[in-house]
């Protein structure tokens, strides 16, 4: 087992995330169980101890969040113009952190104060665009709209904000102690409902007749997750210490056979990412204790929904059956966020391609400056274009699949559906695993490295399907046109001979 990752800054993030764990205890029986103090106080409680872990896990680069938070506050303060103050935000908030990448970023994956800035940093745009939005809304111009649905108690829909944020409670919300550090995002509209307690007053629940079950049900599945969160971290300690990027640069790696080559890319590119499911489930947890994940009734179960602000989704990621599946399961909040404030903001430009591939750069920028991003998230943007033109080739396998899944219950179709299920999960991840070799090597020498030693076979095969579909389409075309003209002389020669 590899335990040298548990050593230096790793150790110092661990110990900074499990404090988390005593603050959300003593916010939950204080604040919540007792209902004593006021907003205010609840507001400096979070802020104070948020702070304590910042200034355990920052050191002395720890004024950092504090300039970026005042900068925003005094943007909110005196910038009238919606749209200048989204503008205003993102050149102060994004400028910050570009520079501070520019400026202190290494050669590796840094994890020091430039890791809970980059969360700050969307939080505080985030923050400063709802607010925008509130007053297009009071204004009477048109926010943003969505087509799309969505669940639980603060959908993006109902993310803009009419009054304007107070510096207390924006101190509470980017220190928040569940989440300062590594993330989730979530929107100021649920901290603001969570600190006045107002998210616990539904429809279904109260907190007056509802407590107890609330508490109980918390803490349940508060365990839960935190076991999850210790099960993801012990199988990347483990599995880490056999699978790693960095053996792809080596020479007993290019001694391996082609076909062991792929399955050790494949085993790599899948459980390097059990490292932020861990970490992320245990920050889930503490919001889960601290209540803050509390997403309604569920009404089959009568039990409550503890979901509102994960960010992975581990059944779905283990199992899922395309890209779509992936990215829903994986950092889902953050993916939300650029979905929501960046994805849908370029929705004027009529072509989802140019929203996609802004918001892919985006999030390639957002990361750092190093090349493995970009080739990361690129090649993200033609996995989805390789998923469909596979859909459109084999549509005639796919429906019968769906049509028979729900009625078909014989034993020769289960069968049939699970080596269908299995392939597709196999391809999905082989998809993933590739491109995640330069997320996770970050530079170019290293990368080229890696790369050369698989042959490039992805790239290889992305641009053969392509261009295979490109072919295939213009001979089908020409195939049917030819029919179409065949078609139409026929009519023709028929009214002639009538």
């Amino acid at each position: 087992m590899n335990l040298d990752i548990l050593k230096g800054s790793i150790a110092k993030l661990m110990i900074s995330l499990l404090m988390g764990f005593p603050f959300s205890i003593v916010y939950r029986i204080v604040f919540i169980k007792k209902r004593k103090g006021n907003i205010f106080q609840r507001n400096l409680y979070t802020f104070i101890s948020g702070f304590i872990m910042s200034l355990l896990f920052n050191g002395k680069d720890v004024y950092h969040p504090f300039v970026t938070l005042i900068g925003t506050y005094l943007i909110l303060q005196y910038i009238k113009n919606p749209t200048h103050i989204t503008i205003a935000s993102w050149v102060f908030n994004f400028s910050y952190l570009l520079i501070s990448y520019y400026l202190y970023s290494s050669t590796e994956y840094d994890l020091n104060w430039l890791t809970p800035q980059s969360i700050i940093c969307l939080r505080l745009i985030g923050l400063s665009m709802d607010y925008a939005d509130g007053l297009k809304k009071s204004d009477g111009k048109s926010a943003p709209k969505s087509r799309t649905v969505y669940a639980g108690l603060t959908p993006p829909t109902q993310w803009a904000i009419a009054e304007k944020p107070e510096l207390i409670e924006m101190f509470g919300y980017c220190y928040f102690y569940g989440s300062s550090i590594v993330g989730p995002q979530f929107s100021f509209r649920r901290y603001r409902k969570f600190i006045s307690l107002e998210l616990f007053e539904t429809k279904d629940t109260s907190l007056d007749k509802d407590l107890d079950k609330l508490l109980d049900s918390s803490f349940k599945h508060s365990i839960l997750h935190l076991l999850k969160g210790v099960l993801y971290n012990g199988v990347f300690l483990v599995v880490s210490h056999y699978f790693n990027s960095l053996f792809l640069l080596t020479k007993e790696f290019t001694q391996l056979s082609p076909i062991r080559k792929f399955i050790y890319v494949w085993v790599t590119g899948k459980f390097v990412l059990f490292k932020y499911l861990g970490v992320w489930m245990l920050v889930e947890s503490q919001c889960i204790i601290n209540m803050l994940q509390f997403d309604g009734l569920n009404p089959k179960t009568k039990d409550y929904y503890w979901n509102a602000i994960n960010n992975v989704d581990g059944k779905k990621f283990n199992t899922a059956f395309n890209f779509g599946d992936l990215v829903a399961s994986y950092n889902i909040k953050t993916n939300l966020w650029s979905k929501h404030y960046v994805y849908k903001r370029f929705a004027f430009l009529g072509n989802k391609h140019y929203s996609s591939l802004i918001n892919l750069t985006f999030l390639s920028i957002w990361h750092g400056f190093h090349i493995g991003y970009p080739l990361s998230f690129y090649f993200e943007y033609f996995s989805f274009i390789i998923q469909g033109i596979n859909q459109y080739w084999f549509r005639p396998l796919n429906e019968y699949m769906s049509r028979n899944l729900e009625t078909n219950k014989t034993i020769s179709f289960k069968i049939q559906y699970t080596i269908y299920h299995i392939v597709c999960t196999a391809l999905t991840f082989a998809g993933t695993a590739y491109p995640l070799l330069a997320f996770d090597l970050l530079t170019w020498d290293k990368i080229k490295v890696a790369y050369n030693n698989v042959y490039w076979i992805g790239h290889i095969i992305t641009a053969a399907i392509i261009g295979a579909n490109f072919i295939a389409l213009k001979i089908k075309g020409s195939h049917k046109k030819a029919k179409k003209i065949q078609t139409n002389e026929k009519v023709e020669n028929d009214k002639k001979n009538e």
